[in-house]
């Protein structure tokens, strides 16, 4: 399950990226029937020195200017606003990304006052560019905070801003992105809990993202996939997956992503997700993904699932051989299976008896081969590799000991049978089966002494 927005740290650059300041001699605005406003001479003649301040990169230098000019500044007035948005641009180029904070909410308040962005380009930023910038600081703010409380209230001012962002007119595709993280980051607020409802809006919210683009990014696609993911709509994750694959074919991580959500589908009852997840492990190790030793096993384990056991068998053989298989002692036992599904008993049993090789402590190796032969009537061989099973330690060695206590009885060994029934009943107290064939051992002893006795 994808977790890619819990907090995250984010690239503020709506700062960066927004209107270029003038600064020398004079402010030019861009002229509109509205009678843009203008600096008051004070001020704009405080501005025109910053110039050689901004080239230099002496940003305390200018940032102590600014403060200078903000003193004579009136509390309300454009003066103020512009201040403290080149302020803002000034200390976040400076590096202090939660020093911008308070310049540019100043700003937005005093623009909001006296409408000052119904006016193109007469403050640094315009109104969505500094709602952005603001969300995304709030939300770096909440990526840092120490404490739940603090993480809680940068959220709310991120979801303020953010909300307010994409209510204006024609939201960009980057903005709508921004909005729908902030959501999703209220939604895993409590990763114990998530907000379903929330996260249902965001994953709306992270749809229309998508709608605003013709070529969306990988991260937008990704943002749209962590929301599916945490409210269950594992088919469309499926859907969104083929798409990242093709879309972005060098992205090693959406191959397993894939495959784990077919894998989901699968655990869902969706018979088809067993296909699914086959051929999309098959085109993954095509593309060279998924080819560890672990992924192979899984996929003869897959062909297994869906009957497929000529297939999984070629592939268990191949790669248990070549080591491209590790060669556990489940894996012998799964490629000796797959041969009995297919009535290859014979092969079944070489198999077992080149594992007895590799595993020569594993009782139940012992006890399926000994299982093979004696369902085959071979009788002799079964009797044999039981007797070894039980040698070798099984967990549950009752069930094998009564049926050397059967193969002794058949072949006539009445104290052989005798002593292996005693065995089984101590091995499992409760079993009738054991219980009833003990008896039925010591009466065949018993008429076997009396005819004795008679003869």
């Amino acid at each position: 399950m994808l977790n890619l927005f819990k907090f995250p740290r984010v690239c503020v650059c709506a700062l960066s990226l927004g209107t270029s300041l003038v600064l020398g001699g004079s402010i030019a605005f861009a002229a509109t029937a509205d009678n843009p406003p203008e600096l008051s001479e004070k001020v704009s003649s405080g501005v025109a020195p910053l110039a050689a301040l901004y080239e230099a990169k002496k940003w305390d230098e200018a940032i102590k200017a600014i403060d200078a000019l903000l003193a004579k500044a009136d509390p309300v007035s454009f003066d103020r606003a512009f201040l403290c948005g080149y302020k803002a641009q000034l200390v976040f180029t400076k590096g202090d990304s939660v020093g911008a904070i308070e310049p540019l909410e100043t700003m937005l308040k005093i623009g909001d006052e006296l409408k000052l962005f119904r006016f193109s380009k007469v403050l640094p930023l315009n109104e969505q560019d500094t709602l952005n910038t603001l969300a995304q600081l709030y939300m770096q703010e909440a990526s840092t905070a120490k404490t739940p409380e603090a993480q809680r209230a940068a959220l709310s001012k991120a979801h303020n801003y953010g909300k307010r962002m994409v209510s204006g007119p024609k939201p960009t595709s980057d903005l709508q992105y921004m909005w729908a993280r902030i959501l999703y980051s209220e939604a895993t607020f409590d990763p114990s809990k998530i907000d379903l409802t929330v996260m249902r809006q965001a994953a709306e919210e992270a749809e229309k993202v998508l709608l605003l683009t013709i070529k969306p990014k990988e991260e937008q696609y990704t943002l749209l996939l962590a929301t599916l993911q945490q409210i269950g709509e594992t088919a469309r994750c499926a859907e969104l997956l083929e798409l990242l694959i093709k879309q972005f074919p060098n992205n090693k991580g959406f191959w397993p992503m894939l495959f784990q959500t077919y894998l989901t589908l699968q655990g869902g009852g969706d018979k088809s997700a067993d296909i699914g997840a086959v051929i999309t492990l098959e085109r993954a190790q095509a593309a060279g993904q998924m080819v560890s030793n672990k992924d192979n096993y899984t996929l003869a384990g897959l062909y297994y699932n869906i009957q497929q056991y000529q297939f999984a068998a070629d592939l268990l053989e191949r790669g248990l051989h070549s080591g491209k298989i590790d060669p556990d002692q489940k894996n012998w036992e799964l490629l000796a299976l797959c041969y009995q599904q297919m009535g290859k008993d014979p092969r079944a049993v070489d198999v077992y008896l080149e594992a007895i090789k590799l595993f020569p402590k594993a009782a139940s190796l012992e006890q399926q081969l000994g299982q093979i032969y004696y369902n085959t009537d071979k009788h002799d061989d079964a009797y044999k590799h039981f007797i070894a099973a039980v040698g070798k330690g099984l967990d549950r060695p009752g069930p094998t000991w009564l049926s050397i206590a059967y193969l002794a009885l058949e072949a006539k060994k009445l104290d052989e049978a005798l002593s292996a029934a005693e065995k089984a009943v101590a091995a499992d107290p409760k079993s009738v089966d054991a219980k009833n064939f003990l008896r039925i051992i010591r009466e065949s002893i018993e008429e076997r002494e009396k005819f004795k006795k008679q003869k």
